[in-house]
């Protein structure tokens, strides 16, 4: 199957071997012989190998010198088979131990001081145990490594976001035709889903929504067949993704005319959102961007409704997260600083109430600034 399908790679070698090299030069720092990877951001990042197949085990164990083993389920044989950056694959078939095969393939690779990605949201806290108890390494955690290598993008990971923003725009453009009343939020989201994989967008490691009147108060509700009604204010959060790498972008709109409170509502997030992008340059610090934000939502009156962070990291994406923000975020007295590279989803909103909003872009952190990478007025949007 793997000869007729040939190999498959979402970058070019080069770059891949790159990453690849930079990681393993963390290993030699760290005094380890092999580092054991969970997460599938971190898998993908380094050897672009990608399933949907994560919900059963999976792990690779990343050398410090050579090639990966990736130990997993047999189904997914397949994919690494076509996958030339993985150097080896351990079956695990469905009526084995998957803990065992690991346990008996770190004994085999003679690693001493193993890296564990103990804060991978796929490592139980059983799996752990077991190998603490078994494997006779000393293990080490190893956490935010690889994540610290993705937040500074190169070009060609730029470019697919690029592709993703536009994938994006596309969703957004479709689901504001789509609204008038007598729709359904699900029309929305159908048209907002179409419009995007009709652009080159992959799955999304993070459902879009689109939702409309009360349910805009509820963070995270999702559309659920509800009928569009004349003075609906809409929310709608789109994404496109190409090569797993997330463009992402939020709008809000009102079908009719917007009351007063409305105007003023999406006004003070719009500043807000505006204000943090023009403090994003590299040296700014994640508090500075969070502050410029907060403080134009606040001035309007509207701060206790602004209960979370102002930006999380995004690129690399798999459900359920499209967001890279377990690494960074621009939050509140962060001193972390920007650099160049780094891209962020600003999402300033203001929930509760009778209705909410939210406005968003994605963001570049470029050499002298920043760039907006989404394309789409920054309004308050009146189908």
């Amino acid at each position: 199957m793997a000869a007729a399908i040939g190999q498959e790679l979402p970058f070019e070698r080069a770059e891949l071997d790159a990453r690849m090299a930079r990681a393993q030069a963390k290993l030699a720092e760290a005094g380890l012989d092999a580092a054991l990877l969970f997460d599938p951001e971190n898998i993908f990042y380094l050897t672009g190998y990608q399933t949907i197949g994560y919900f059963t085990f999976q792990a690779m164990l990343l050398p410090a010198k050579g090639l990966p083993i990736l130990i997993s389920r047999a189904t997914n044989q397949f994919m690494a088979a076509i996958t030339p950056t993985i150097g080896r694959f351990v079956i695990v078939m469905d009526w084995d131990d998957p803990v065992a095969i690991t346990l008996a393939t770190l004994a085999e690779s003679g690693a001493r001081r193993l890296g564990v990605e103990t804060a991978a949201w796929y490592l139980t806290a059983q799996t752990h145990e077991t190998l603490k108890a078994k494997s006779g390494a000393e293990l080490v955690p190893w956490n935010g490594i690889v994540e610290r290598l993705r937040l500074v993008k190169s070009p060609a990971e730029i470019a697919r976001m690029r592709h993703a923003c536009r994938a994006a725009e596309a969703g957004m453009h479709a689901a504001l035709e789509a609204a008038r009343p007598g729709a359904t939020e699900n029309d929305l989201a159908a048209a907002m889903h179409n419009a995007s994989i009709a652009a080159g967008s992959e799955y999304l490691g993070h459902a879009p929504i689109a939702v409309a009147g009360e349910r805009t108060a509820v963070t995270f509700a999702m559309w659920r067949r509800r009928v569009l009604a004349q003075g609906d204010v809409l929310f709608l959060e789109t994404g496109g993704c190409i090569d797993r790498y997330h463009g992402l972008l939020a709008r809000c709109a009102v079908l009719g005319p917007p009351t007063d409170e409305m105007r003023r509502v999406s006004d003070a997030i719009i500043a807000g959102l505006t204000a943090a992008i023009a403090t994003m340059r590299p040296g700014a610090s994640s508090g500075e961007c969070d502050k410029a934000c907060r403080d134009e939502i606040e001035k309007a009156g509207y701060g206790k409704r602004f209960v979370h962070r102002t930006a999380y990291a995004v690129g690399i994406g798999f459900p359920p997260n499209w967001s890279e923000g377990k690494t960074m975020t621009l939050k509140k007295g962060d001193p972390t600083p920007l650099e160049e590279g780094m891209t962020f989803h600003l999402v300033p909103s203001v929930f509760g109430g009778d209705w909410g909003m939210c406005f968003s872009e994605t963001v570049l952190v470029t050499k002298t600034g920043h760039e907006v990478l989404t394309r789409f007025p920054r309004e308050l949007a009146l189908p």
